[in-house]
C-alpha cells in the first residue's frame, strides 16, 4: 500500500492559525522521534538503541509485542521511519517532510509505503481504514506539534 498527503501548517490565507516556523517544526518532529509514545497510542515505551547525526535505530514496546525500526534524518528537512515485517505484523516505510511550496504556506508531507496489499475484497477495506487512521494520526502530530511549539519545546 502506498499513501501520501499533506497538513498544512501555516496557510497565509488562514488568518487563526498561529504560525510556526521551519525551525519549530522540526523541533516537534525530533520531539516524535525521541519521545514516540507521545504520539502512538499504545505504544508504552521506547529505548534508544544506537544513534548517529542521521540515524537512529529504536526499539518500540508495545505491551503485547516489540518490533525495531531505523530512523532516517535529514537535518531540518525530513525525517523517514523503516519498520521491517515481523510475522503477521507488515512493515512499513514513512517519510515525513517539510515544504514551503509557496511564500507563506509551510506544510508536512507525509508519505507511507507498507506491505499492506489494496487488492479488492478485505485487503482493500482494510487498506482504507489503515490510510484514514494515517491521516487522522498525522493531523494529531500536527496538533501535537503545536502544543509543543506553544509550551516552548518542552515535553
Amino acid at each position: 500500500m502506498q499513501f501520501e498527503h499533506v497538513v498544512v501548517i501555516n496557510d497565509p490565507n488562514e488568518a487563526l492559525a498561529v504560525p510556526l516556523t521551519r525551525e519549530q517544526v522540526w523541533a516537534g518532529l525530533m520531539w516524535r522521534v525521541e519521545d514516540p509514545c507521545a504520539f502512538q497510542p499504545g505504544l508504552v515505551g521506547c529505548e534508544i538503541l544506537s544513534r548517529s547525526e542521521t540515524q537512529i535505530e529504536r526499539a518500540l514496546d508495545f505491551g503485547s509485542f516489540r518490533t525495531r525500526d531505523t530512523v532516517r534524518i535529514e537535518p531540518g528537512r525530513a525525517v523517514s521511519f523503516d519498520t521491517a515485517a515481523e510475522g503477521d505484523r507488515p512493515g512499513g516505510h514513512l517519510a515525513v517532510t517539510i515544504e514551503a511550496p509557496v511564500e507563506g504556506l509551510l506544510v508536512l508531507r507525509f508519505a507511507y509505503r507498507t506491505t499492506l496489499s489494496e487488492q479488492s475484497g478485505e485487503d482493500a477495506a482494510f487498506a482504507g481504514y489503515v490510510k484514514a487512521a494515517y491521516h487522522a494520526a498525522d493531523i494529531d502530530t500536527v496538533r501535537l506539534i503545536r502544543e509543543f511549539a506553544a509550551r516552548g519545546s518542552r515535553h
